[in-house]
């Protein structure tokens, strides 16, 4: 593997190692770091590369793909890619942070002289896999250019939406929905099963409902078998419902639903574990029971 072909990928959690095996896949070479090392193991199983620190990776590749828990993680990593200051490698950050994290952490790149491309990705590890999940790109428009047949490999639906901190403008106001609907999925599932309905009959027909949404064909099939095997976690479900909570309050918004679903997802994590699927949010409705009525 030479430093001008590989391409480094750190943080080798479900999206990561999902970026990586794209990458893999297309035969592309993959040079990952993780602090977990099961991970590491786990991405040289697959026929990657590893490296044992992100600066590590950075002397390695011209390109480097974050794709960490947080901005903080973000934060820590960017001084390590500064190993040749001459030649610094652009980075690809996927980390779903809050717009001014993000554009705080493009103008430190900055001073830094190190490229960044801002990239959060709509859609889950599976998504990913399948090249089905959309990637939601800010920045120069030379930078973008020059990983174009990095980003064609990495995820092949792209939108364009302008400067730095509009992909995680867009990509929280797109989480608000999805997370709403996914809660509301849940809720009419456990709905429809404690009115006797059949759940797998129930969710075939709100397929072919007014009610249909994507996350019925994800989701709904998990959700009725109590399958919680992450294809998300929910703890960064919980992560960027928190993220939403907090930028609406900055802008003076209350947002009703997204604060009841935040609370289910609390619940859900409570009952199930922090690493689970984020369809896992049904158990906080099915085990709460009714308040009853008044006058009864």
């Amino acid at each position: 593997m030479t430093s001008g072909t590989s391409i480094g990928v750190i943080g080798l959690g479900l999206m990561g190692s999902a970026l990586a095996a794209r990458l893999i896949e297309a035969a592309t070479p993959v040079i990952g770091f993780d602090i977990d090392a099961a991970r590491c193991e786990a991405l040289q199983a697959a026929g990657g590369d590893i490296a044992v620190s992100a600066a590590q990776v950075a002397a390695r590749c011209r390109t480097v793909v974050i794709a960490v828990y947080d901005a903080a993680q973000v934060e820590e990593l960017l001084p390590e890619l500064i190993v040749s200051p001459a030649e610094p490698p652009l980075v690809i950050c996927t980390t779903t942070c809050a717009p001014g994290e993000i554009v705080s952490l493009a103008s430190q790149a900055v001073r830094m002289n190190l490229p960044l491309i801002e990239a959060p990705i709509s859609g889950t590890s599976e998504d990913v896999r399948a090249g089905t999940a959309t990637a939601l790109i800010a920045g120069n428009a030379n930078a973008i250019e020059a990983v174009r047949c990095t980003l064609d490999i990495l995820c092949p639906q792209r939108i364009p939406v302008g400067q730095i901190g509009n992909a995680s403008r867009t990509k929280l106001a797109i989480n608000l929905i999805l997370q709403n609907n996914r809660a509301a999925l849940a809720e009419g599932i456990a709905f429809a099963e404690r009115l006797g309905l059949d759940g797998a009959t129930f969710l075939a027909t709100a397929r072919q409902s007014a009610a249909y949404s994507k996350v019925m064909d994800s989701k709904g099939p998990k959700m009725l078998a109590r399958d919680f095997v992450p294809q998300s976690h929910i703890s960064q479900t919980l992560k960027d419902a928190e993220l939403i909570l907090r930028e609406a309050e900055r802008h003076q918004l209350t947002l009703p639903m997204t604060t009841t679903q935040t609370a289910l997802l609390r619940t859900a994590i409570a009952l199930a574990g922090p690493d689970c699927d984020s369809s896992a949010v049904i158990e906080a409705i099915r085990t709460k029971r009714s308040l009853p009525r008044r006058g009864t």
